[in-house]
């Protein structure tokens, strides 16, 4: 299943550009977003005009069981793994959830596309796919699985927008 967000970003394009890559960025997003309860960076390289990283989030829960069964908290839990071109502003990604089970399952990638609007606005586009792997008697369900964890992963990026905001006028522009 495809999906397409867009956002509106109070700052410049160099200004959201170096917010999100600031080192500073991830855990002032943790202590302000309110559905992460983890992000730790693993891994950021930088070579040239391309940054490579690889990061660890895990949101808050959204469903605690499934039939009898409690649902652990780490099957939400996912790495980022990303590349982004600062020369076309875009930030090539596949998030792989930590569970075994979950990762043999699910595919999301994507990429996000930063474009200066002028006015002191950016768009942050994200576009992307998640597509569930289900047993053939669960195909019907994927759907509806997909379409619940592009609607938790939106809240994600909504939820964002706020904290991203804040950064660059309390940290970014600060200095």
């Amino acid at each position: 299943m495809r999906f397409v967000k867009q956002q509106r970003i109070q700052g410049t394009l160099d200004e959201v550009e170096r917010a999100l890559l600031d080192e500073r960025y991830f855990p002032f997003l943790l202590e302000h977003h309110g559905v992460l309860l983890e992000l730790q960076p693993l891994e950021v390289k930088v070579d040239g005009d391309r940054v490579n990283r690889r990061v660890r989030y895990r949101p808050k829960p959204v469903i605690a069981t499934i039939g009898t069964k409690k649902v652990p908290p780490e099957w939400f839990a996912f790495i980022e793994t990303s590349t982004y071109d600062k020369r076309k502003k875009e930030l090539s990604f596949t998030n792989t959830p930590t569970s075994q089970t979950i990762s043999k399952m699910m595919v999301n990638t994507g990429v996000l596309r930063l474009k200066d609007l002028g006015n002191g606005q950016t768009e942050r586009t994200m576009d992307g796919e998640i597509s569930l792997k289900l047993p053939f008697l669960l195909k019907a369900v994927a759907f509806i699985g997909e379409k619940v964890i592009e609607s938790e992963g939106l809240k994600i990026l909504d939820n964002e927008v706020p904290v991203l905001n804040r950064f660059i006028a309390e940290v970014i522009r600060a200095k």
